[in-house]
């Protein structure tokens, strides 16, 4: 059996085994966090706020994130980062054991992560990338994508059942092993030497060079704007799995896991076709359907009963998801200079602080009608605007 193009270099290999067990750690972290703040608050609207400050920081730091990874080695500034995101759940975790904790400390703790996140996303893009030859990248790209989505199914299944059996302080220290793991890996890789056309001067500047860029580039800037769009109205629903395990579906914690689960086995799955493939051609139009399947999926599971139909819904989401923003990345990588690279990925990663708002918007709406009818209204905008965005950014050109 030939291994896919991307495990064939060794440093890649060597990243892609320790980023498993400390993505599986994040996602632990996500099920109990999301789980206690449920349980501190029973509302949906502070879900919601806790979905825009997870996320909402992006907005700010994420392209101040992007020109610092232009500027420095990358693999330090990843190494930095991890060692915040160990402060941050060892914190969590006295908070939890010391009968501390209240909602405002997740929020806290969840900003602060936000913010350590942007500086760090757009770095770790680049440094994937750059293990593998260019004829590499879909397939890195496709490969770092499966294994962050293996870690949805195996982090949350871990973290409902640790949940369920130790309560939520002894999962928070799985989660700092495996980041102890992932430290002593990057540790190990070699540096990331800055690039020779590195941004320089002033930061201001260079974040409005990068956005400039973006802008004249149409096929990068009808990308972004796809992704922007579905983070809006997409990406939020999975901060209201809690919602939809205990009142629609009546399920416990264990069910709950086996939600957040869902999504990362459709990714996997599709992902197996993706990591086989140098390129692929018409991404774009790839790129359009994979986020209409994704809208319509997300708008069946809102209206879903049954524990088993959902569980299928939210795995035809995470395989949409996961293929929509591979494409997108291999489409900024194949259009974008090195020099450029880590703007144009915090742009990109932007999407996620438009999810922060789309789940303020959503826990807002649900307040006043229900969080399934908030759902389903937020997927039939994201189908619509999926479909009509890329058409008007391209001033109506093919795709």
């Amino acid at each position: 059996m030939r291994l896919p193009p991307a495990l064939r270099y060794p440093d890649f290999r060597r990243f892609t085994f320790g980023y498993f067990p400390a993505e599986t750690g994040e996602y632990i972290h996500f099920v109990v966090q999301n789980w206690l703040a449920w349980e501190l608050t029973r509302s949906a609207f502070y879900l919601g706020v806790l979905g825009f400050c997870e996320f909402a920081p992006r907005f700010i730091f994420g392209p101040i994130g992007g020109v610092i990874a232009d500027r420095m080695d990358r693999m330090k500034l990843l190494m930095l980062s991890r060692i915040a995101n160990l402060i941050q759940c060892l914190t969590f975790a006295f908070l939890v054991f010391a009968g501390l904790l209240e909602f405002w400390h997740i929020v806290v703790l969840v900003i602060f992560m936000a913010i350590v996140s942007s500086f760090s996303t757009a770095a770790q893009q680049v440094v994937i990338v750059s293990l593998v030859p260019q004829e590499g990248v879909v397939s890195a790209l496709a490969i770092n994508s499966a294994t962050h989505n293996l870690t949805k199914v195996i982090g949350p299944s871990i973290g409902g059942v640790l949940l369920t059996l130790v309560g939520p302080g002894p999962c928070l220290l799985v989660q700092a092993l495996s980041i102890i793991g992932m430290l002593v890996t990057l540790w190990k890789m070699p540096a990331q030497a800055t690039p020779v056309n590195a941004a320089k001067g002033d930061w201001l500047k260079d974040i409005v060079a990068g956005v400039s860029y973006m802008r004249e580039n149409r096929r990068v800037f009808a990308t972004i704007l796809t992704t922007y769009s579905n983070g809006f109205f997409g990406i939020s629903y999975a901060q209201f799995l809690p919602y939809f395990a205990q009142e629609v579906l009546h399920v416990g914690p264990a069910g709950y896991g086996v939600l957040v689960a869902a999504p990362g086995v459709g990714a996997v799955l599709i992902s197996f076709f993706l990591s086989t493939h140098t390129r692929l051609r018409g991404m774009r139009r790839l790129l359009v359907g994979a986020s209409l399947i994704y809208a319509v999926a997300i708008f069946l599971f809102a209206l879903s009963p049954l524990l088993i139909l959902s569980v299928l819904l939210l795995a035809a989401v995470g395989s949409m998801q996961m293929s929509y923003r591979v494409l997108a990345r291999a489409i900024i990588q194949e259009e974008c200079p090195d020099h450029m690279l880590g703007r144009a990925m915090s742009l990109f990663f932007l999407d996620r602080g438009f999810g922060s708002l789309g789940a303020i918007c959503i826990g807002s709406m649900a307040a006043i009608l229900s969080v399934p009818v908030a759902v389903a209204a937020s997927a039939v905008a994201c189908g619509f605007v999926s479909w009509i965005l890329p058409k008007a950014a391209d001033g109506q050109k093919s795709l």
